[in-house]
Formats: C-alpha cells, structure tokens, sequence
C-alpha cells in the first residue's frame, strides 16, 4: 500500500498538471554539483510564485532500476518455497 503522504504529493502533483500550474525544472545536487531534473509545482501568490518540487527524473534506465510489484512477490514466494 502507497503511504498517504506519497498519494497527497501525487494528487497535489496531478491538480497542478490539471491547472497548468506544474513545471520541468533544472536543478543542481547540492553535494555534487551534478545537474538533476524535477516536477514541480508552481504555487502562485499574485505576482509572486513558489516552485515546489516533487518528483525527480531517472537518469538510467528505470526498467532496470525498478522491479514491479507483482516481480517482487515472485522473488518472495521463490524464496519462501526454498527448502
């Protein structure tokens, strides 16, 4: 199950995207000075605006960074079914 917390940002993430208020932006890791690239909200307040990020990009390949949750229970019953 998704903790609430992670499914509020999404919900937030995909309003902004519905209003036209979301943002691809360009930052920098701050230990390593390495570009980095996230999803952001864009909170507006007159002429000012807040960017908050949310999500950030892969690098690599995700497929196969990422196992999918269904491959996770396989990995589980294999090894539970081991002698």
């Amino acid at each position: 199950m998704i903790p609430q917390p992670y499914r509020d940002n999404f919900n937030t993430l995909q309003q902004a995207f519905s209003d036209g208020a979301a943002c691809l932006l360009e930052c920098h890791e701050r230990a390593t000075g390495k570009p980095v690239y996230v999803l952001c909200a864009v909170n507006r307040s007159g002429p000012d605006y807040e960017l908050v990020p949310f999500a950030r990009l892969f690098d690599d390949n995700p497929y196969e960074l990422l196992a999918p949750p269904d491959e996770m229970l396989e990995q589980s019953s294999r090894k539970e079914s081991r002698p």
